[in-house]
């Protein structure tokens, strides 16, 4: 069965069909919207309306606010950027069957999260193919997955995904088909953004003049993510040079991988003790750990491996492509049946009514390949997604107002409330008891008051005089 995985990241988005020898579809966690040519993710070839900061605001009622004043559901973005990745890799792919779908999103993610994007993919047909649902599955449980033959079979194994927003920890029992052991922790004071911070700090302190205090964001972005690039470098190479173009100031500054070590290494300390306190919470001992699983952008720091080994003194296994091991995951997980039903599973909406091969247009991927072979991705527009569009609000709205509905049980029938339920008429009560018994207590003392002493009394004594007679 043909099948399509990928992964949700904070900052990049993997579609993958599982092949080794494949090539991924990898973009950053952007969405660019066109009025006149499909949606693009990642980085535009022609000027549009960019969306960012979808993937954690997933489940968020306030919209995200574009350059233009107009506000979209992060729900819908997500599912369009989804539908979009999907539709690149199935042209990379070259299928010329509907695939089974797979979606790896983050393991940190609450109910109120998946339960949103859920509704949101169940109005895009497209990513309902042949009328099978795309699945939802945990980032950490498809990563162990595509790595089963590498990952041991008994105790437990740490799942640390090292994200571009934060680190997530997960913890999974081996023996029970990697079903995770309480919850997923996140930890964002280790994330591949800092990481990126710490190294535009350590450039602009190696340069041998000031830049300007006026230099442009632009400019200021441009050298970050060239910092990017060079964290990337530093996880092969012992030294990397970064270029530094700013207002007033052209130069190469040179960095070494120990002057990355020493900006991460208190960060990373602080991240492996959140480990060890999620095992110790779980009552889980060192020796019940088996392996811990390195994922993501952080995983192919070396200090990171060395360090986890020497505190956790277990064995560390890093993927040999930590970025796309949840995708490639997912991949296998689409093509496989449905298991034991879980906390995704049992929030899963029917499957959209409609024509056997959903429609729903395919947006032209970054290499310029034609889509339009494919029937399951055809169309020339896509009803359920434009529904969206009346979801803005004027220029002139800086957030959009937000109104929340009561649920269910959030009124109170006050007319038919028993008196012993009103708390008002208990107050009521309880200041009438007071005051009487004051009013008496102040009455009885009065009269005490009032009342002669022994000592204060007149006396009346009756003396007898003896009155001589004449």
């Amino acid at each position: 069965m043909n099948s399509l995985g990928m992964s949700i990241g904070a900052t990049q988005l993997v579609a993958t069909d599982g092949n080794p020898d494949g090539v991924p579809v990898v973009r950053a966690s952007m969405l660019t919207l066109h009025d006149d040519r499909p949606s693009e993710v990642g980085i535009p070839k022609e000027p549009g309306l960019g969306l960012t900061g979808f993937v954690d605001r997933v489940g968020d009622p306030v919209g995200i606010v574009g350059a233009d004043g107009s506000v979209h559901s992060a729900d819908w973005v997500m599912a369009e950027a989804i539908r979009v990745m999907i539709a690149d890799a199935a042209v990379v792919a070259s299928f010329e069957t509907p695939p089974a779908l797979a979606a790896a999103i983050p393991a940190h993610w609450g109910a109120q999260s998946i339960a949103a994007l859920r509704a949101a993919i169940d109005k895009v047909p497209a990513l309902a193919p042949g009328g099978r649902p795309m699945k939802l599955v945990p980032d950490a449980r498809a990563a162990l997955v595509s790595l089963r033959d590498r990952v041991p079979n008994h105790g437990v194994v740490v799942v640390c995904d090292l994200g571009g927003t934060g680190t997530s920890i997960t913890l999974a029992d081996a023996t029970s088909n990697f079903e995770p052991v309480g919850e997923t922790v996140r930890h964002r004071d280790f994330s591949g953004q800092r990481i990126d911070q710490e190294l535009l700090a350590q450039v602009l302190t190696g340069l041998d003049q000031d830049p300007d205090g006026t230099a442009s964001l632009g400019a200021l972005t441009r050298l970050r993510e060239r910092c990017r690039a060079a964290k990337e470098h530093l996880s092969t190479d012992t030294t990397t040079v970064v270029p530094v173009e700013l207002p007033g100031l052209t130069a190469d500054v040179r960095l070494t991988r120990s002057e990355l070590e020493d900006r991460i290494r208190g960060p990373l300390a602080a991240l492996i003790t959140t480990i060890q306190e999620t095992l110790e919470r779980n009552n889980i001992p060192s020796a019940g750990v088996s392996a811990v699983l390195t994922i993501g952008g952080g995983a192919g720091i070396p200090l990171v491996t060395q360090q986890l080994s020497e505190r956790l003194r277990c064995p560390i296994i890093a993927a040999p492509q930590p970025q796309l091991a949840a995708a490639f995951g997912a991949a296998v997980m689409a093509g496989q049946p449905d298991e034991t039903p879980s906390l995704e599973a049992t929030m899963m909406r029917p499957v959209p009514t409609g024509e056997e091969t959903a429609k729903s247009p395919a947006s032209k991927p970054i290499d310029t390949v034609e889509s339009d072979s494919f029937a399951w991705s055809q169309a020339d527009t896509s009803p359920e997604l434009q529904e969206y569009q009346d979801y803005s609000t004027p220029v002139t709205a800086a957030r959009p107002e937000v109104t929340f509905s009561p649920g269910p049980g959030d009124y109170r029938d006050t007319d038919r409330m028993r008196w012993f339920q009103r708390p008002f008429l208990w107050f009521l009560a309880a200041a009438v008891f007071s005051a009487a018994i004051f009013t008496a207590l102040f009455i009885a003392w009065q009269d005490r008051d009032d009342a002669p002493s022994p000592s204060n009394r007149t006396s009346t004594t009756t003396t007898a005089t003896s009155t001589p007679h004449p």
